[in-house]
């Protein structure tokens, strides 16, 4: 009882830690955006629910490819992807750029509310940003 206690224990922790991290990421990838932007604080305090929205949103619209990708990682790795397991991720990408292209779509309007859409060119520039760049790495 004590082994299941624990197991049980151990996953539940893993499980936080990861969600915590991907909020941390998101964190990172929301205050990136906004100081390279450059707005006044007027039109920041504005936008900033907004691209924090817009940014949960985008994470939402690849969670199935995501976690696909995340249980097929280890065959990808060794070089074992079956052409099943290639096909379920391709359809998921395939999928997930849709959603994701819809997402932008919705949120171009939202920012363009706030911002010029020169600015807002740049927003979804920065918020695409890679983390190596974003971490100071790139």
């Amino acid at each position: 009882m004590k082994k299941i206690s624990f197991l049980m224990l151990t996953a539940f922790m893993l499980s936080l830690s990861t969600a915590v991290f991907a909020g941390a990421k998101m964190d990172k990838r929301h205050a990136y955006t906004l100081k390279n932007l450059k707005l006044d604080k007027k039109t920041q305090a504005q936008f900033s629910p907004i691209l924090m929205q817009y940014l949960q949103d985008k994470k939402e619209a690849n969670k199935k490819y995501d976690d696909l990708k995340e249980k097929y990682k280890s065959a990808e790795k060794a070089g074992t992807l079956t052409d099943s397991q290639a096909t379920q991720l391709l359809d998921a990408k395939f999928e997930c750029a849709a959603k994701e292209l819809e997402v932008k779509k919705r949120y171009y309007a939202e920012f363009l509310k706030i911002l010029k859409p020169k600015k807002v060119y740049y927003a979804f520039d920065l918020a695409n940003d890679k983390m190596a760049k974003i971490d100071g790495k790139d």
